[in-house]
């Protein structure tokens, strides 16, 4: 299939992609709350033909290891739209999630964070980066595919999944339904640069035990705040320590790949209280191929340290508890065939080879390299800088260059 010939098919199916990905910014999906979203993309994906699987998740997936989802209802709609003939495994999955973040201070927004607009060649709304224009764009390459008239000889998998912010509860219920595929793209906001691998993160909670005294009697007492920052400095060094010797090829030298952060702290009950109990949280990042139970171990050694130089947090030690968020780190080998596709479709179309990295936060590429057994790559339009904050946009460009990519893709793979 000629570039110009996909790039004029997605031209006259312009308005259509803005349509759809306005339709969905508009319709709130904040994750555990993405059913009416999923009802209008599969009222629309029927309208054109395809072979809509919509099917709410059975509460068994809660046994799966990789399950996570932050305590939500798993009784939720999820979303796989075939065009071509039924097999055991397809040609491609296009994958993307419908879920977003919440919206956080409305004051921070310059409009309705759900009145999907657009303005100065991009589409603004919550959403609209992360990552609802990437699902448009790989519902388009379908539309579009169809109107090339390419044959479906074998199939091709849309799939609009639910609860990727919290642990990838949609992606892991299709996988356990049985979908397959040659390869996987995750139109994650990437800039329209290829993401073979992921680093992981796990969420722990950290409980740093004190002795609660009147304020006016301090020293009568022991401040779990002040017990805190012993234990915040050897977590540092301990981020610091394991980045020594970390060597990728797909991620620069001195690069921040496994950040360990804490972004919760709560102490205390009362100004004029020492503070008998603080309580922190954050995430832990794994190195790619790391083993997840080697670092627990290791995280939890370096919290116990805490206690060789101090004689209160060795006579009452801080606890570790890890909770939701257990993000396995993702690989897919570099001679996988998908990615040399990929790249090819992209020159093609854009002219110029895409950048290739790995990134440092977790995504759903894991459950297709972990648990389907078969590569993924991120590749969407949008810069991840702007997913979650305030004011989220998607440049127009990348959209349509996106919906462009897929459908070469698309008829690379079924011409192979």
């Amino acid at each position: 299939m000629k570039p110009n010939e996909i790039q004029a098919t997605v031209a006259s199916l312009r308005d259509e992609l803005y349509e759809l990905a306005l339709d969905l910014v508009r319709t709130p999906s904040v994750t555990g709350d993405e059913d009416a979203a999923q009802d209008l993309l599969a009222s629309r994906l029927g309208d054109w033909g395809l072979d809509v699987d919509l099917w709410t998740i059975d509460e068994s997936i809660i046994s799966h290891r990789a399950f996570c989802d932050d305590g939500l209802p798993v009784a939720r709609k999820n979303l796989v739209a075939r065009w071509g003939p039924e097999e055991k495994v397809a040609a491609l999955i296009l994958n993307g999630h419908i879920d977003v973040v919440p919206t956080g201070d409305r004051e921070q927004w310059d409009a309705d964070p759900f009145d999907a607009r657009i303005h100065e060649d991009a589409l603004h709304g919550r959403g609209s980066c992360d990552m609802k224009g990437g699902l448009a764009a790989c519902c388009i390459a379908v539309r579009a595919a169809m109107k090339l008239g390419i044959e479906p000889k074998r199939s091709i998998l849309i799939e609009s999944v639910i609860g990727e912010e919290t642990g990838g509860l949609g992606t892991l219920a299709a996988i356990e339904r049985g979908y397959r595929a040659d390869a996987a793209v995750i139109a994650e906001p990437t800039s329209l640069e290829m993401c073979p691998v992921q680093a992981g993160a796990l969420s722990f909670r950290l409980y740093v035990p004190g002795k609660a005294a009147h304020g006016a009697m301090r020293t009568w007492g022991i401040s779990s705040i002040e017990k805190f920052w012993p234990v915040f400095a050897k977590l540092a060094a301990f981020e610091k320590q394991r980045h020594h010797g970390f060597s990728h090829p797909f991620y620069e030298t001195g690069q921040l790949v496994a950040p360990l952060s804490v972004g919760k702290v709560h102490a205390g009950n009362w100004p004029s209280t020492v503070p008998e109990e603080l309580v922190a949280e954050g995430r832990f990042g794994i190195f790619p191929g790391e083993d997840c139970d080697a670092a627990r171990r290791a995280f939890e050694a370096v919290v116990r340290s805490s206690g060789d130089d101090d004689d209160w947090l060795a006579e009452h030690p801080v606890a570790v508890e890890w909770f939701e968020g257990q993000f396995e780190s993702g690989e897919t080998s570099t001679d996988a065939p998908i990615l040399k596709e990929l790249e090819a479709c992209h020159h093609g179309l854009l002219g110029h080879h895409p950048k290739t990295h790995g990134v440092s936060y977790g995504s759903d590429l894991r459950l297709f390299t972990r648990y389907a057994e078969m590569p993924a790559v991120l590749y969407g339009p949008g810069d991840v800088a702007l997913a979650h904050a305030a004011n989220e946009w998607l440049p127009l460009e990348e959209l349509v260059h996106a919906a462009e990519v897929f459908t070469s893709l698309i008829a690379t793979k079924l011409d192979a």
